[in-house]
């Protein structure tokens, strides 16, 4: 659902509803941007050394260290698969069935939300509350062609279908995110 309305000011206001696809599709997006993340490749670096290690004191004590030495070749090879193929095979495979279940628990999200920007900031307000942000209140700003985040903090994030935008209004947003500090991909 999703209205089109002007003010008196000709401020274009939209008014829609998020739906379970929404937040998979920004679910999706926020685990892309977060893997790619400096801190998330070094906690997978870091990850992956101490496995290494753990497995080579592990086989070490166990067979003689000649003999140990191919398979911790293997595991170190085959290891960054797993470091980052089961969390994204989770986002992947379990990430609707989350996020269904989320909308289901979460009221909050079943309720029609307004939305209105212009140079100064974005400006969010449904019946559970208001939000005024400036461009400069955010971390940071990603999108892809489903939606846009809007990162108030590291996993805080104010979710914009792209659905619910004509295609110019998509631009605007595009340029005026452009503003916040870190805004990789706009």
């Amino acid at each position: 659902m999703s209205e089109l309305r002007q003010d008196d000011q000709q401020r274009t206001e939209l008014v829609y509803e998020l739906t379970p696809q929404d937040l998979l599709l920004a679910l999706r997006l926020h685990f892309r941007q977060h893997i790619r993340s400096r801190s998330a490749i070094i906690r997978l670096v870091m990850l992956w050394a101490l496995a290494v290690v753990a497995c080579g004191l592990i086989l070490a004590s166990a067979v003689d260290t000649s003999d140990a030495i191919i398979p911790i070749l293997t595991f170190s090879v085959a290891l960054p698969i797993g470091i980052v193929g089961i969390p994204f095979l989770t986002v992947y495979t379990f990430g609707g069935r989350a996020a269904r279940k989320t909308y289901r628990e979460q009221k909050t999200l079943h309720k029609p939300v307004h939305l209105s920007w212009s140079e100064d900031g974005v400006h969010f307000s449904s019946d559970f509350g208001e939000a005024r942000l400036q461009w400069s209140d955010f971390l940071m700003a990603r999108q892809d062609r489903h939606c846009i985040l809007l990162y108030e903090s590291r996993r805080l994030y104010r979710l914009i279908p792209k659905r619910i935008l004509a295609a110019d209004q998509v631009r605007e947003l595009q340029v005026l995110a452009r503003k916040v500090q870190d805004h990789s991909g706009f």
